[in-house]
């Protein structure tokens, strides 16, 4: 048998096959071992698992294990230990290593144990050794290396492949070539399969925004930070507590970035992608059509009432003379209770409770003073009801006009400065030179742009915060149709 000594000295190739592709759903249902030291195999190691719940049929067809051939068998618990022991101290070698790892770290972590094995991925090797292929997949190796199969998707025959790959690899290349690549690809941080390590390296340590494309080119996953390459190799972290961070990995193909001069470009690019394309993994971002308010009127009695409406998104002005913005009504209306209980507000007043006539349930409780059934004067309850909504008071625009922000970058390695225009809370966009913000200014006049929540929370943090204005490098400059030819 070849001689193995090139690659780390203990070693475990391994295979898992499971109940499906997320580690913290999904079960083991059969894991195989083949430890090798000093270059040479000795053991051999194989387990069936019953995952406690039900394999797919999916699963089955791919696989060949059935829910009756796992009935019987060892539960992850009971084999831990021992499998523990096996790994403890060993390089772990496997097809797509981050898959097999989180799987393996995962079950541990269910046990209370926890391992923390460097991982050598044999995609990686494939790539680096062999780079005139364009695939690495088990498949393609059985296939270039004409390697007879009679069991594919099985733990043990997919862990003889990746040994006879190894042993391939020791008889075509130097000692010194191989144990140079496998010391590179141990003191990286483990990357996605599809991902070299070029592509990270040309990953600036700046701001911006970045994102994530599968092998369509299609677009998954828009993220930003104020150090574009720290960010993205944190996605890569081999634990997979997050399924969507694992999704994101085996599907991850290329990725692009666009440098900004600060984190508050990074931020407003970020939000307008993600509003614009739809990534599929970004989930949290996505594009508000309608927005709620609280919005005051006055009865016949001169008492203040509270009604919960849907948000004019164009109608700015209205929208910071009303109260709160909210996602939904139900969140609007959480709120109105939160209000009316610590400041022991009217419910029928406030639109919680529809009764026409009487006092509100709140006031036999003594929670009311009594705005409900003139006990209360309505100068006295206005004035409580307005300081109640202070704290969800919207800004109103500070400016007279439309303004530009100059963002200067931040990092002295980059010299490009950026001009964001914006009007009443609405971002309306980079500008390249005076033409353009007049054609932007124009477009925004004649159809205003809808309000958007985040942006505006974005810019309330930067623009309303002197100490942040200042360490970000920005400079606000109000405009005029009269002064645009000057403003740039």
């Amino acid at each position: 048998m070849t001689d193995l000594s090139a690659f780390p000295p203990q070693m475990v190739l391994l295979d898992c096959e499971t109940t499906g592709g997320r580690a913290s759903r999904d079960r083991l249902t059969e894991i195989a071992l083949i430890e090798v030291k000093d270059g040479k195999v000795v053991d051999r190691w194989e387990t069936l698992l019953n995952p406690k719940c039900t394999i797919p049929p999916w699963i089955t067809r791919l696989t060949g294990i059935t829910n009756p051939m796992v009935a019987e068998a060892p539960c992850f618990e009971d084999i831990a230990e021992e499998l523990f022991e096996r790994l403890q101290g060993k390089v772990l070698v496997a097809h797509n290593a981050r898959f097999d790892y989180s799987f393996l770290k995962q079950s541990f972590q269910r046990f209370g144990l926890a391992i923390s094995n460097k991982t050598l991925c044999s995609v990686k090797l494939s790539r680096k050794l062999y780079p005139q292929y364009r695939r690495h997949g088990l498949d393609r190796i059985i296939e270039r290396l004409a390697i007879s199969v009679d069991a594919r998707h099985r733990a043990m025959a997919d862990t003889e492949v990746i040994l006879a790959f190894m042993q391939r690899i020791s008889e075509q290349f130097e000692v010194d070539v191989i144990s140079s690549i496998c010391q590179q690809l141990l003191k990286r941080p483990s990357l996605p399969s599809h991902i070299n390590q070029s592509q990270i390296d040309a990953l600036p340590l700046a701001a911006g925004i970045y994102r994530f494309f599968d092998a369509e080119d299609g677009l998954l996953y828009i993220g930003k930070s104020v150090n574009i390459r720290d960010r993205v190799l944190s996605h890569f972290g081999q634990d997979h507590k997050s399924a969507k961070e694992l999704d994101i990995s085996n599907q991850l193909h290329r990725i692009e970035f666009e440098q900004t001069p600060s984190d508050f470009g990074a931020q407003l690019l970020e939000n307008t992608e993600i509003k614009r394309f739809s990534p599929r993994f970004n989930r949290r971002q996505t594009k508000t059509k309608k927005l709620y308010q609280l919005a005051l009127s006055e009865n016949a009695q001169g008492y203040h009432q509270l009604e919960t409406v849907v948000a004019e998104m164009t109608e700015i002005d209205a929208i910071t003379h009303r109260y709160g913005l909210f996602r939904s009504r139900k969140q609007a209306e959480k709120k109105v209770l939160e209000i009316i209980e610590e400041h022991h507000l009217c419910q029928k007043l406030c639109g919680v409770e529809k009764r026409q006539k009487g006092a509100c349930f709140g006031f036999q409780l003594k929670k009311c003073r009594g705005a409900c059934c003139d006990k209360e004067a309505p100068t006295s309850y206005n004035l409580r009801l307005q300081l109640a909504l202070q704290q969800i008071k919207n800004q109103q625009w500070p400016w007279p006009g439309p303004i530009l922000v100059e963002e200067h970058p931040i990092n002295d390695d980059w010299e490009q400065v950026h001009f964001h225009l914006l009007d009443q809370w609405c971002y309306l966009g980079r500008v390249r030179d005076n033409t353009d913000c007049l054609q932007k200014l124009s477009v925004h006049q004649n159809q205003p742009a809808l309000f958007d929540l985040d942006a505006y929370k974005i810019l309330l943090r930067f623009l309303l915060n002197p100490s942040r204005q200042k360490h970000h490098r920005l400079a606000i400059k109000p405009i005029s149709l009269e002064q645009l030819e000057h403003a740039l």
